[in-house]
């Protein structure tokens, strides 16, 4: 119930849609309670002539006929008049709960945005997407369907019950025994198939995860034949899936014939009672009976409905939970309540014993004191794994320090304005994303009132103009999905110059040139260069010959900062950046070597 209210709470906007909806929902089932009475009266009048000798049959057929005639006209009144109610309220509901599901759509995309990334990173993109997309849909199910059947079944039941026992009492009391046997049955079964709804829902958000990943990552379970291990997993879900919606169907299945045969009991006692009552006394008639019988499946009728709606809203409210659990998850980074909105920054970036980590009891960051000032570059290296992303990832304020201070110019970032903090950063990050949409939609994604001019001159300093005019479309190229019709170092040399276009006074540089060619490598080092221009740069980086020239280096080691200097002063210091030093010269010597060897095979040969 405190969900659905929750989902109404989404209608307030359109409450006179709703009630004028309700309205007719009253009017229609009015318009139908008048049909069985007709109807009884008729079979009445019709026992009444057929009881008459010959003399009096010709007497009274006029009067019959006319009975007749009006009749007929009034039931074709009544039937186009339904026609006219039912539309009109099917329609209003449909587009009523079209613009609710609209609303509450909108608004989870809206408060996936304000999450903070460690949601993204703790939920898969197919479970998040399933809440958006498919969940929803099972609310709009409600709203635009079950709604009008839930409201039209239960007034008609209040109703037909009151017009039971104005017909007779003796058999509206028969008929109404039945009912608590219906919320009993209801009542045994609903735990259960409540519990398989929720089951057959979540695995069907496994599905979608399961599909959304091994699409997404096509190229790599092609480049290692996996394609029938990925299948098989595929198979073993669906078929998880089909074993719970055939048990959650056997479920429902019993709870369906359960109620038919109660409808079927209580129909032979009203049945039995009422031709004792026409036989043996004179408070009831043929056409009464028939009456009172065509009420009672109206009595019934929705209560089977009622019954099978219920698996839907056991179904559409596992939905609603795990809609409203994303609503009501808090962003771990909060906004302060009046926060200070930066203007034009000087970059002058310190830490302050920062400690940091994902899980209590696993400290990723501990004691970590930096100061860079406006237009250094400081740069990180060391072992993987040892805290150099995370602690970059505090300056957008991606995260919170567990404990310590992050400020920039002096100002707290907790007491900053998320937007304008992030306005003045930019990102070049190891794996460069791109929006399927076209080159210059990708570049002007950071600016997006950029004039044709800025966006070319941003691709120029990118390194990235000539490539973009060898294509027939030139900036109008769509990229394809995540940037897929491009190579990594014209993905990379995009996104560049979306940072240049951006033009922040902090820069963050992580990996930027890994994993690509030398030649890649030069032109994106040229891009870079041109970017760090007078900004503050935090540059993360395994191959130190990227790093020689920062201002400061940062060695982080496990989560802390281990050594500060420059590379002169590291060099030779005997310390980590040593070891790194001579392990990466190491390593240069026994390519040339090797590149060598091959050069003299081959001249050999």
């Amino acid at each position: 119930m405190s969900l659905m209210l929750r989902l109404l709470q989404f209608g307030r906007r359109y409450r006179w849609q709703i009630a004028g909806a309700v309205l007719l929902v009253f009017l229609a089932t009015g318009l139908n309670m008048l049909l069985p009475w007709i109807f009884g009266t008729i079979i009445d009048k019709l026992v009444e002539f057929d009881a008459l000798n010959a003399a009096e049959r010709t007497a009274a057929r006029p009067d019959i006929t006319r009975f007749i005639v009006v009749i007929c006209v009034v039931l074709g009144g009544i039937y186009v008049a339904q026609w006219i109610v039912s539309y009109m309220r099917s329609l209003l509901l449909l587009v009523v709960g079209n613009r609710i599901v609209f609303d509450i759509r909108q608004r989870l995309f809206r408060h996936l945005q304000r999450l903070s990334l460690r949601f993204f990173e703790t939920n898969s993109s197919g479970w998040i997407m399933s809440r958006v997309l498919y969940d929803v849909e099972a609310v709009q199910s409600i709203l635009s369907n079950q709604l009008v059947d839930i409201i039209t079944n239960v007034v008609t039941m209040i109703v037909v019950l009151i017009i039971l026992y104005w017909y007779s009492w003796q058999l509206a009391i028969v008929a109404t025994v039945a009912l608590p046997l219906y919320v009993l049955n209801f009542l045994l079964l609903k735990r259960r198939i409540r519990h398989l709804s929720r089951e057959a829902r979540s695995q069907y958000s496994q599905v979608y995860a399961t599909l959304s990943e091994a699409i997404s990552g096509i190229r790599v379970i092609k480049s290692f034949a996996r394609e029938q291990w990925e299948a098989r997993g595929f198979v073993k879900e669906i078929r998880q899936t089909i074993h719970l919606n055939i048990n959650l169907g056997r479920w429902r299945a019993i709870l369906g014939v359960n109620a038919g045969l109660l409808t079927q009991i209580a129909n032979v006692a009203i049945l039995a009672i009422g031709s004792y009552l026409i036989l043996y006394t004179d408070t009831f008639t043929i056409g009464g009976l028939v009456a009172f019988r065509t009420y009672v499946s109206m009595l019934y009728t929705p209560i089977i409905a009622l019954v099978t709606i219920s698996d839907v809203i056991n179904w559409a409210s596992a939905a609603m939970e795990r809609i409203f659990e994303t609503l009501d998850t808090v962003p771990s980074v909060q906004e302060a309540k009046e926060p200070i909105r930066l203007r034009k920054i000087e970059g002058r970036v310190e830490m302050r014993h920062v400690y940091f980590s994902y899980e209590p009891t696993e400290p990723v960051l501990r004691d970590i004191n930096l100061v860079a000032e406006p237009g250094q570059v400081i740069a990180l290296v060391g072992p993987s794994g040892g805290g150099k992303t995370t602690m970059v990832h505090l300056i957008p304020r991606f995260y919170d320090p567990t404990s310590g201070q992050v400020l920039i110019d002096g100002h707290d970032l907790r007491d900053v304005s998320l937007r304008s903090l992030r306005q003045q950063i930019g990102m070049v990050m190891q794996e460069s994303f791109l929006f399927s949409g076209t080159l210059r939609d990708n570049i002007k994604y950071s600016k997006p009132g950029a004039s044709e001019e800025e966006v070319v001159q941003a691709a120029i300093a990118a390194n990235a103009h000539d490539f973009i005019m060898d294509f027939p479309d030139g900036y109008e190229t769509r990229v394809g999905e995540r940037g897929a019709r491009l190579s990594g170092g014209q993905r990379q040399r995009i996104t560049i110059a979306r940072a240049i276009l951006h033009n922040p006074r902090i820069l963050i540089l992580d990996e930027a040139t890994s994993d690509l060619d030398s030649e890649a490598e030069a032109l994106i080092q040229e891009a870079l260069e041109y970017l760090m221009q007078n900004r503050t740069t935090f540059i993360i980086a395994h191959r130190l010959s990227t790093v020689i020239n920062a201002d400061k280096i940062l060695v982080v080691e496990e989560g802390e900062i281990v050594e500060e200097g420059t590379h002169a002063q590291l060099a030779t210091a005997g310390g980590v950046y040593e070891r790194l030093c001579e392990v990466q010269f190491k390593q240069a010597q026994d390519k040339i070597e090797k590149h060598q060897a091959n050069d003299q095979k081959a001249r050999s040969a």
